[in-house]
């Protein structure tokens, strides 16, 4: 009786544990980064996705393709990355990180952005009109170009325009674009130089904002990838971010097609 009473105890809490592996399997949640540039458009992306996989868990984290690039090395336990640029998502797949062919999914756009209204009908033009009024205090705001894309092209349409010596000690930088955005909208910066993505549709800003011809700054071709062992939510979503659906997504938000 003895052994007949350990066996049932072993087999009733071996049966536990397996049910509750398989509960916490079930419940699992699918953590996606993403480019700060994607905040709008990625939650909407997510929202329909969620309709077809309603048992889905995502959580969403958005920051610099440059330090998510790195904190995926370091461990960071993500399972699918949407990059600003294709630099990030290619470092990874030749260090191994990466489970599948990487796909670009969309096209950055620049914008010019200003709380304070300008004399201009292009982005170049507002620029100018903005150096021509700043005051000594005046900033203008850019994403860290150290490990953020967009602020890489912004500085790139900065010396395009052969204005990066008149702006130099008028820079303030974000971590990420996101937060350049932040800077404009706080009074930290009068203007600045940002993902078109985070303005584009978006009534509930003050200020005034000019796209900027893509003809004008490196190209900001956005590429993702899954993470090496990516459950089968994560594939889902990253097959999802390639339909004509998502991207009509991508398009409203202000992103530009690549075919």
């Amino acid at each position: 009786m003895a052994a007949k009473r350990s066996f049932g105890w072993v087999y009733w809490v071996t049966l536990g544990l397996l049910l509750l592996g398989m509960s916490v399997h079930a419940s699992a949640t699918t953590r996606i980064a993403a480019a700060s540039s994607l905040q709008l458009a990625l939650s909407e992306i997510a929202e329909v996705f969620l309709t077809d996989f309603p048992d889905a868990d995502l959580s969403l984290t958005f920051g610099s393709s440059g330090v998510i690039a790195s904190q995926i090395q370091r461990g960071a336990p993500f399972e699918l990355f949407l990059s600003a640029d294709v630099v990030n998502v290619d470092r990874l797949e030749s260090s191994g990180w990466i489970d599948a062919k990487p796909y670009d999914y969309a096209l950055g756009q620049l914008a010019f952005y200003s709380r304070q209204p300008l004399e201009a009908t292009t982005a170049r033009d507002a620029l100018n009109a903005w150096l021509t009024v700043r005051g000594e205090h005046s900033k203008i705001a850019i994403a860290n170009p150290r490990h953020a894309p967009f602020g890489i092209a912004a500085e790139g349409w900065l010396s395009n325009l052969d204005q990066s010596d008149r702006v130099r000690g008028f820079l303030v930088q974000g971590e990420n674009v996101g937060q350049a955005v932040q800077f404009v909208l706080s009074g930290s910066a009068e203007t600045g130089i940002v993902a078109w993505s985070l303005l584009k549709n978006r009534d509930d800003l003050q200020g005034y904002s000019w796209l900027i011809p893509t003809s004008e700054y490196p190209p900001l071709v956005q590429r993702a990838a899954l993470i090496k062992g990516a459950g089968q939510i994560a594939q889902d979503f990253y097959q999802f971010i390639q339909t004509p659906k998502a991207k009509q997504i991508f398009i409203h938000h202000g992103f530009g097609a690549l075919e």
